[in-house]
């Protein structure tokens, strides 16, 4: 893994850019940072499990050097870790999966979708920072304060990879939308056309946020759930006076109506167009060991401002079901399996570093496990099995460094 890392990425090299605040460092900060990239990649679950690896002796010095950190050491350099550095880099391994062609997308279209949603990391009723956010909730002992960290995650959808491209954190006083404008105006200035369209849910399905996207010259796609809105009202009088186009896949019954130019979105002066979708689909379910065939009906309606001719409604409907990509294949898999939602430590730059991080471990592992591991190699092996096989070979280095000597 590390020559192919070393191959596609010149892995070594653009990790030792990464800096942080230490006036006179012992340990260096590639070595430290490569350490908290192992712990993620191997799914260690705290940083003083990861510490009792490291102790083992003629091992980890293969991929960390002679020097190796102790788990305050991971926290301390993370809490100090220049976080742009970090992001420069990933950006160098997004752009080089591009051009490799390792994320593919899974139709033929010339745009690429974006996914942006919020997440919550832990909660707590004891423990706080400055940076927390607070709510008050309601138990047997009666109203008490819950301190939370909450993150905004952008993510490419529609696309072979899990690849989630920056996370930004949402401080005190703020919403996750406004998190997400800032998140997008990071993105905007440094991904450029690798960003052509953003798609949410109904929480942001605001003026400022739809503004932003049209003015940086990139289109959004949003969920609207709100009945009430003189939007969705208009396009449901207009839904009875056009009719659908109707699709028949196996079981699955879809009615697609396609309304554009609508001016009821007041507050962002612009027309846009509501793609409204009706599905019926026959499923079988087993009650009390009886099989029952029934029909499950569902809506969804989608507004964006892209026009029918540059992409059909059939389009913007698989958009917005494969927004869900950053629940499935992101969200739950780095909280089951990568103990996303464990608070390592308790320090907003220090959880961004790790988030960053573990983000990277989740797209490089998963690209190394489809693009480099032969079919027969991983015929009988799932990436939690390569967790493992990548273990037991660090052991059987005996200290001597995988990565290549520089010229």
């Amino acid at each position: 893994m590390a020559a192919y890392l070393e191959k596609m990425f010149s892995f070594r090299e653009h990790a030792e850019r990464v800096r942080d605040g230490r006036r006179r460092p012992q340990i260096p900060t590639h070595a430290v940072w490569l350490a908290a990239f192992a712990l993620c990649s191997l799914r260690f679950r705290s940083f003083n499990a990861f510490e009792q690896e490291l102790r083992r002796p003629r091992v980890w010095e293969a991929w960390l050097g002679p020097r190796k950190p102790s788990a305050d050491t991971l926290g301390r350099v993370l809490s100090l870790l220049n976080v742009e550095d970090l992001r420069a880099f990933m950006r160098h391994v997004h752009r080089r999966m591009w051009r490799a062609k390792a994320i593919c997308r899974r139709a033929r279209h010339g745009q690429r979708v974006i996914a942006v949603d919020g997440h919550e990391l832990w909660s707590s009723r004891a423990r706080c920072c400055p940076d927390c956010l607070t709510r008050r909730v309601t138990n047997a002992q009666g109203d008490v304060t819950e301190y939370y960290h909450r993150v905004v995650v952008a993510c490419w959808i529609d696309v072979s990879l899990p690849v989630i491209i920056d996370i930004e954190p949402v401080m005190p006083g703020e919403g996750e939308v406004v998190a997400a404008r800032r998140l997008m105006g990071r993105l905007v200035a440094s991904y450029g056309r690798l960003v052509d369209v953003w798609a949410g849910d109904a929480l942001y399905l605001e003026a400022p946020f739809c503004a932003q996207a049209l003015a940086a010259g990139m289109h959004f796609v949003v969920v609207m759930k709100q009945e009430a809105r003189e939007l969705y009202q208009d396009a449901a009088r207009l839904r009875a006076l056009v009719p659908p186009a109707v699709i028949r896949e196996g079981d699955r019954i879809s009615r697609l109506w396609d309304l554009p130019d609508l001016e009821t979105f007041s507050t962002l002066k612009a027309p846009v167009r509501v793609v409204w979708a009706e599905y019926e689909s026959d499923v079988t379910t087993v009650v009390g060991g009886r099989k029952r065939r029934q029909t499950e009906t569902s809506r969804w309606v989608w507004v964006t401002d892209l026009s029918p001719e540059v992409v059909p409604a059939t389009t913007i409907a698989r958009w917005g079901h494969h927004r869900w990509d950053i629940e499935n294949r992101a969200f739950n898999e780095l909280s089951n399996l990568w103990a996303m939602n464990h608070c390592f430590i308790h320090n907003t730059t220090a959880i961004t570093a790790l988030l960053l991080t573990m983000a990277m471990a989740l797209a490089v592992t998963a690209l190394f496990f489809e693009r480099n591991l032969k079919p027969a190699a991983r015929r009988h092996l799932t990436r939690s099995a390569l967790v493992g096989r990548l273990r037991e070979d660090i052991v059987v280095c005996h200290g001597l460094s995988v990565w290549r000597s520089p010229p």
